[in-house]
């Protein structure tokens, strides 16, 4: 193994989330796995950039994007990821919930912002987040897991032709299934 691919593989495991936003608390002790066409590290800015289908896991956490690129402070700890794709996806088990599909949280969209210190997670551009069946769309979603808040936004788009302007609005979606009972 060269180098500079183990210089990449030690950063990345340096400034990965410890307790991403939807954390399953043991995947923190987990190996890092990275697959991506290329890795690219500016330790000068203080940043990674993995492009062409990247797939990164850690114990039941998972991202995949075209690019995603991990920003680092000076102590190499995580700051900011940011993943783009068509789309982008995030997908983990949280703590307490058996292992199972549909116990896990999905998220994805257009481009997926992850902020360390704050446990901020913002979903944009046809962002999906379910869980259980229970769902949630719109253009963004923020998601804070330190305050458990989400925040669902739709925005206006102008569609026509022409000196013709019409205005399309999005919505945001929200589906809750029932809960069964005993």
């Amino acid at each position: 193994m060269s180098q500079v691919l183990s210089k990449l593989l030690i950063i990345a495991a340096l400034v990965m989330p410890s307790g991403a936003a939807f954390a399953l608390s043991t995947d923190s002790g987990q190996p890092i796995d990275i697959e991506a066409d290329r890795a690219e590290a500016d330790n000068a800015r203080r940043v990674t950039i993995y492009r062409g289908d990247v797939i990164i896991t850690q114990g039941t956490l998972k991202i995949t994007g075209e690019i995603v690129t991990i920003y680092y402070n000076e102590k190499n700890k995580l700051t900011k990821l940011v993943s783009v794709g068509k789309p982008a996806r995030f997908s983990q088990l949280p703590d307490g919930q058996p292992d199972i599909p549909k116990n896990y949280q999905n998220a994805r969209a257009k481009r997926m912002e992850y902020y360390a210190v704050k446990d901020l997670i913002v979903l944009l551009g046809s962002a999906v987040y379910d869980q259980s069946g229970d769902r949630v769309a719109a253009e963004r979603i923020v998601y804070d897991s330190k305050n458990s808040r989400m925040q669902a936004e739709s925005r206006t788009a102008p569609k026509g032709t022409g000196s013709e302007e019409k205005k399309q609005r999005s919505r945001v979606r929200i589906k809750i299934e029932p809960k069964k009972s005993n």
